[in-house]
């Protein structure tokens, strides 16, 4: 009974960190890492040190990538130190206001930044869509990583039966 309990709330955050792959608002991979570190410490799952350390460092990156790729998709379309300083403050302000200011915020401080950095309209825009882009592919990444960790999960519960 004590089991069916542990993988239901660990299945809960499974799914939670699924929706948080796509819902900027949820930290997805962190409660996709947190499912995965419950069914290890109170079942009869394991998993070796080593596979809990590499998802752990999975687990930052992964939860790292999604702002750092925002930056990077900036730099690429053209974005000077005021873009990047704009999309740093988009986020941030975009904390405030989930999970659309998640999207809009580093989108809107990149056009402001690039304005900023002598652009004209249709340039700021491209970079803010860069920012936009790199927002897109930081949650692919975070989709294909609790996919991932759900798999190995259910993959280890049906080994074990």
């Amino acid at each position: 009974m004590g089991d069916i309990f542990i993988f239901f709330i660990a299945f809960t955050l499974l799914i939670l960190g699924f929706i948080g792959a796509i819902l900027p608002i949820i930290p997805g991979p962190i409660l996709t890492y947190l499912g995965l570190l419950l069914v290890h410490l109170f079942t009869e799952l394991n998993f070796s040190t080593t596979e809990l350390v590499l998802y752990a460092i999975i687990t930052i990156l992964v939860f790292l990538s999604d702002y750092i790729l925002q930056f990077i998709g900036v730099k690429k379309f053209g974005g000077g130190n005021y873009s990047i300083y704009g999309t740093i403050i988009g986020v941030i302000a975009g904390l405030f206001f989930p999970p659309i200011g998640l999207i809009i915020g580093p989108f809107i401080g990149a056009f402001a930044g690039a304005l900023m950095d002598n652009k004209r309209n249709n340039e700021a825009m491209v970079i803010a869509f860069g920012a936009l882009i790199g927002f897109v592919f930081g949650s692919f990444i975070k989709i294909v990583y609790s996919l991932a960790i759900i798999y190995i999960v259910i993959d280890k519960l049906v080994t074990l039966s």
